[in-house]
């Protein structure tokens, strides 16, 4: 039955799947209910009528209301070097290089930048859950750092995210949160899995090593998709913090 529950899944993510073949900057990401299903290193977010894109500077805002129409309404200035967007409630995180941005969404047509951290540069994908925001920061390659960290973040308010806790890792990329589980890709070293009961304070409990090069990860109810070099894999998460290999699309 889990099989055929997973084959079902497997096409109902298609598109993600294909995205995800072009490279983990195109993922998709949308969150209807503010749990923050979307993939952390998106590059565009749905929330409501509105498709927000970024890129290397802006905040682009569109109207999707009417079907088969897109209607730009705004260019909002964000910074330089604009990496990543997460939607949640009725706010967009947005990652860049040398920090992160959070800008609120009362006019769905004029985002308002509500506050903004910096840190060292290196490549920011970012998720967040209730008043906590969790950033991975990897410094190799063209990000410009020799560090690599998990960054956890208050958001309680936005106006001034405080920093809580930070922890090493290799070479980390996309990440994504399941109720008390958070879902770290740390490339080779595999899927790093962290309790977080305690949110602002993570407890690494388990690692998934499969040969896989983790890229990205999208939580879909008791599912964790996994974007790996490669394809995309399934895990089934019924139990948060012991992800269970349950299918494949691979290349």
């Amino acid at each position: 039955m889990k099989t055929r529950l997973l084959l079902i899944l497997s096409l109902a993510v298609l598109l993600f799947a294909q995205c995800a073949k072009q490279g983990a900057s195109e993922s998709y990401a949308s969150d209807s209910s503010g749990g923050g299903k979307g993939g952390s290193m998106a590059r565009f977010a749905i929330a409501g009528n509105y498709l927000y894109v970024v890129n290397n500077t802006n905040l682009l805002v569109y109207d999707i209301s009417i079907p088969g129409e897109t209607v730009k309404k705004n260019t909002v200035p964000v910074g330089w070097q604009i990496e990543t967007i997460f939607p949640y409630d009725d706010k967009l995180f947005i990652g860049s290089t040398t920090g992160l941005f959070i800008f609120e969404l009362k006019d769905p047509e004029k985002p308002t930048r509500l506050g903004a951290v910096a840190h060292f540069r290196a490549c920011d994908p970012v998720v967040t859950q209730g008043n906590t925001a969790y950033l991975t920061l990897r410094g190799n390659g063209t990000c410009g750092s020799p560090q690599n960290a998990l960054m956890v973040y208050d958001v309680t308010n936005p106006t001034q995210p405080v920093l809580k806790k930070q922890m090493s890792l290799t070479g980390p990329y996309g990440l994504g949160v399941h109720g008390n589980a958070l879902y770290v890709c740390d490339g080779t070293e595999g899927l790093v899995v962290y309790d977080v009961t305690q949110p602002l304070w993570p407890a690494r409990v388990n690692t998934v090593k499969d040969g896989s090069f983790f890229l990205d990860v999208i939580p879909y109810n008791d599912v964790l998709i996994a974007y790996v070099q490669g394809g995309v894999r399934f895990f089934d998460i019924s139990t948060p913090l012991n992800p269970v290999l349950l299918s494949e699309m691979l290349n």
